[in-house]
């Protein structure tokens, strides 16, 4: 996908990485291999979570309407409800249902755009 290369290591984490002789590349990779709304949902308690934990408070910091806020609120209760149904295929279901929610999101962002033009 995206080759990331406008990164700016801190003196701090260049610290960490040192220290623990850890690679920032393999770091950030691994944060990004992390991030799933999806899993998250099915699993909110995995050891993997931290990075989804990030995502969304990042997000909850960031967005600017309290109305985005409760309109994405809604589909994660529509993936809470849909994988406590169906426990067998929650990640499967979970998936799906996110890529559904992706693909509204970027609609109404067409739609946007198409309005102020």
């Amino acid at each position: 996908m995206t080759n990331l290369e406008k990164i700016t290591i801190t003196h701090e984490f260049q610290q960490v990485c040192d220290i623990f002789k850890l690679s920032p590349e393999k770091i950030v990779q691994d944060f990004i291999d992390n991030v799933s709304i999806a899993e998250y949902m099915c699993d909110p308690f995995s050891p993997t979570r931290w990075a989804n934990t990030f995502v969304l408070e990042y997000v909850i910091a960031q967005v600017e309407s309290e109305d985005i806020l409760i309109k994405y609120g809604e589909y994660g209760e529509r993936i809470i409800k849909a994988v406590l149904a169906n426990p067998k295929d929650a990640e499967e279901t979970a998936k799906k249902m996110v890529d559904e929610w992706h693909k509204a999101v970027l609609e109404d962002r067409i739609k946007d755009v198409m309005k102020k033009d």
